[in-house]
């Protein structure tokens, strides 16, 4: 198995949450396991550690990397600017055909209600993600897709978390339905607000089931 085959397995199951915060990760057992060499994973892992997802701990080696609470609020506060950004972007540059696809899979009865409802976190974060590169690929602003490609695998790891405490889906469902509209309208200031407005109700997730989602 090539390293870049490693590392998109690897990073899968960080992001599935198959491998927890803190888990560790031998070389020799994970190249055993994969079929692969030492060398493959130890390179796998440094890459992943470039992404947020690998740290270094002394005495244990490569783990599953922690995101603790101050550093969940400082993804939120660069997130909100940016992603806010992105949505404004997007609804000045768009028109309301471009955004059919996207509509159609957050409307009633298209899904996402009965994945809310049944806690299926991995059909919710798909759409979430659908959304989020819909809005990148219309704000057609490529420094602003960099820095967002930065920090995606730790986005992805913050609202898995947030998505699974009680009610979020729901009320994400219901955000997500606004922002959409008035992306579909060509509201770039509504747009913004409504991002931002998400991602502030999201932080206040964090913020009272602290406990159980750090």
């Amino acid at each position: 198995m090539k390293r870049e085959d490693v590392e998109a397995r690897l990073r899968e199951r960080v992001l599935r949450g198959d491998l927890a915060p803190g888990d560790r990760l031998p070389e020799v057992q994970l190249a055993e396991e994969l079929g692969t060499s030492r060398f493959a994973v130890r390179s796998a892992l440094q890459s992943l550690e470039s992404r947020g997802l690998v740290e270094r701990v002394p005495n244990a080696g490569a783990v599953v990397a922690r995101l603790g609470y101050n550093r969940l609020q400082e993804i939120y506060d660069v997130l909100e600017l940016l992603e806010g950004l992105a949505a404004r972007l997007a609804a000045q540059k768009s028109t309301p055909a471009d955004w059919a696809e996207l509509r159609a899979r957050f409307a009633e009865g298209g899904g996402l209600d009965e994945a809310a409802e049944n806690g299926d976190v991995d059909v919710f974060l798909a759409a979430i993600d659908d959304y989020r590169d819909t809005v990148i690929r219309l704000a057609d602003q490529g420094f602003l897709a960099e820095m967002l490609a930065g920090v995606r695998d730790q986005s992805h790891l913050l609202r898995r978390r947030i998505l699974m405490s009680p009610g979020r889906m729901e009320q994400s469902l219901a955000e997500h339905r606004l922002i959409i509209d008035a992306l579909v309208r060509g509201d770039a200031e509504g747009a913004e607000q409504l991002k931002r407005h998400n991602m502030q109700t999201a932080r206040k997730q964090l913020s009272r089931y602290r406990d159980f989602l750090v």
